[in-house]
């Protein structure tokens, strides 16, 4: 073990031997990024990818200088499907220890294989746009989409977890049980797709339930052959009809008083108990009417609200994004694997160029690494290939180019080059871009007051600027 401070080889003891500097914090956190490692290579071996990654995470957090550990994590990366963050991973290694290092060979092999690294970064970016295209609720286009980047990359796992999350809400079981499957083949660990799993245990168990047609106590129980006889009814021959000392008289007038006054009962029936009861019912289907007009109305305002709403969190994340994209319409994120595809590509100037554009204060915490890594390998060491384009394009008369290759050249060189800052100012003036001549001559007379250009700037600025 070294020490962080000199380099010089640690002892037993807490100082180190060359510039006794404190080192016992050090080494316990190098202990424990140790012991972290341990376990996320114990979790990798049985293929649980997703706590291998926790652990191997939280033992580069401790020592930043872990190289077994930094290469691991881009292996279980690279297995997962985020080729992208697997980069990052090796290339950084690289950085901390070139000499007897894999990740050279990984990315040595990501540049022999660089169609597929391609198909992966764009099966990511397809994958983006899925997530968006969902959170807006396009929900049958997002469907479409990620069932071409599972086809396209099978070994993207939040894609498949995804895809089986639409199968699971679409209660297509059987296909979501499917992709969970080819989750956990390549993550065994995998806490979201064995949670998926037993929730569509538990579905499939709830559905396979058939419920009775009618509830048991409007159902017959079973009649053996001697209760049916005993209720079977009765023929005509088992009645017995007794004999009747009635003698018929003059039923003619009887019957037709009984018919008047039979219709005269119903008559007021039909009056006292019909009619009130049909107005009751009229006017119990107009208080429903009103009911269901007002319930409709209420629907109708809450679903205005939530339309208004959802175009509220719309333009919230428009501007949002749009605060992350860079002048090409492009997101920075999409520009640095573009970036990390030229690097792999052995295309350092192209790389450079990418990452030129690229503001580093918009990246995420886990993407600064990449960016800064790659700017270290190729910005530097493409700037003068970079302002020689400019110079031929200036001299052929393309100054709109020129000027944005300048400007290219000037980040390249660590934005301190005073040919590079006076030429993007030059070209943009002949370009007749007064106002972007402006800015680049306020930095030359800001930066290089005594500078060759200096006279040339102040004039422009004093007859130009306000």
């Amino acid at each position: 073990m070294k020490c962080n401070k000199c380099g010089a080889e640690l002892i037993k003891s807490d100082f180190c031997p060359e510039c006794k500097a404190d080192v016992s914090f050090y080494k316990k956190a190098a202990r424990a990024s140790n012991a972290y490692y341990n376990k996320g290579l114990e979790q990798a071996r049985i293929r649980d990818l997703s706590g291998a990654i926790e652990s191997l995470k939280t033992s580069v957090l401790l020592d930043k200088t872990n190289v077994p550990a930094r290469n691991l994590l881009g292996l279980c990366f690279y297995e997962v499907g985020e080729v992208v963050e697997a980069l990052s991973c090796w290339i950084i290694s690289t950085n901390f220890n070139s000499v007897n290092n894999p990740a050279v060979e990984y990315v040595a092999s990501l540049r022999n294989k660089n169609a597929d690294f391609d198909e992966k970064c764009a099966a990511t970016r397809k994958y983006n746009r899925v997530i968006e295209n969902a959170q807006n609720e396009n929900y049958d286009i997002a469907l479409i989409q990620l069932k071409k980047v599972v086809s396209q990359c099978p070994g993207l796992i939040k894609a498949q977890l995804l895809l089986a999350l639409f199968y699971i809400e679409k209660r297509a079981y059987s296909r979501a049980e499917k992709c969970l499957k080819a989750v956990l083949k390549i993550d065994a660990g995998n806490v979201t797709a064995n949670r998926y799993m037993k929730e569509i245990g538990k579905s499939s168990d709830q559905a396979d339930k058939k419920t009775p047609a009618l509830p048991s106590f409007l159902t017959k129980d079973d009649e053996d052959e001697e209760e049916k006889n005993e209720r079977s009814p009765l023929n005509g021959n088992d009645v017995i009809i007794p004999n009747n000392s009635y003698t018929k008289s003059n039923t003619g007038i009887f019957s037709l008083m009984n018919i008047l006054i039979g219709i005269g009962i119903g008559a007021a029936l039909i009056f006292l108990l019909v009619m009130p009861a049909r107005d009751s019912i009229t006017a119990s289907n107009y208080d429903n009417t009103v009911e269901d007009s007002n319930e409709k109305l209420a629907e109708a305002n809450e679903k205005v609200q939530q339309a208004q709403k959802q175009v509220e969190d719309l333009t919230k994340r428009n501007e949002e994004l749009q605060g992350q994209l860079d002048r090409d319409g492009t997101s920075y994120a999409e520009d640095l694997s573009l970036a990390s595809a030229d690097y792999i590509a052995n295309r350092p100037v192209a790389c450079a160029e990418r990452i030129a554009l690229i503001d580093s204060a918009k990246l995420s915490d886990n993407l600064k690494g990449l960016y800064e890594s790659l700017s270290s390998e190729t910005m530097r060491s493409s700037a003068g290939t970079i302002y020689g384009k400019a110079e031929e394009m200036y001299d052929n008369g393309d100054f709109t180019g020129a000027a944005k290759e300048f400007e290219i050249a000037y980040t390249c060189y660590g934005n301190n080059n005073e040919d590079s800052a006076y030429f993007a100012a030059r070209s943009y003036q002949r370009a007749g871009d007064n106002e972007n001549a402006l800015k680049w001559y306020r930095v030359v007379e800001e930066k290089y007051s005594d500078g060759e250009y200096i006279d040339e700037a102040k004039a422009f600025i004093a007859e130009n600027g306000t």
